[in-house]
């Protein structure tokens, strides 16, 4: 008699899968990254801002910028529903060839990122936003921006080795 009810509940679907991930978790992974890619800018030479590992691609700062720019697109737009706030953009002209000030970019970026997260609820994570052509719940925007973070992060790994830099080691946490 007790297998009955449990047969019953492996059939009806998955609550789980409608829910926004814990907001907290979000917000933990977001500032894992920051940190991350800040220690990847730090590795590198002041010098090594303006090398492309082969042409036709981005710089080493351009690809840290967008990084942390498409980032804080992302997640403005889908997550908060609202343009990136006046004056978060730096100058290119300078930050682009200076470490400490690309540095400074980059952070600002990401700690917008984790201020808008953490000013969201879980309900408002659920809520679907339309962007790019598609649609989806917030919660997956945002894990859209953080997989673009990581997959461009991983191709400045190149970057590094090819001017002899160790790139930082990644840790889950």
């Amino acid at each position: 008699m007790r297998v009955i009810p449990v047969v019953m509940l492996l059939g009806l679907p998955s609550f789980g899968l409608a829910q926004a991930p814990a907001r907290l978790a979000l917000i933990d992974d977001w500032k894992h990254q920051r940190t991350h890619l800040l220690a990847v800018i730090d590795s590198a030479t002041p010098g090594m801002l303006g090398f492309r590992s082969t042409p036709g691609v981005r710089t080493f700062a351009e690809q840290i910028d967008h990084i942390a720019g498409a980032a804080a697109f992302i997640v403005s737009r889908a997550v908060a529903g609202t343009p990136l706030p006046a004056g978060i953009a730096g100058d290119t002209a300078r930050y682009l060839h200076d470490k400490a000030a690309l540095r400074t970019q980059a952070a600002k970026y990401l700690d917008y990122v984790i201020a808008t997260l953490e000013s969201v609820s879980e309900a408002d994570l659920s809520q679907d936003r339309q962007m790019f052509g598609g649609t989806m719940p917030r919660w997956r925007w945002n894990l859209t921006a953080l997989q673009h973070s990581a997959w461009t992060l991983g191709q400045v790994v190149p970057y590094l080795r090819m001017n002899g830099r160790v790139p930082p080691a990644f840790t889950p946490f």
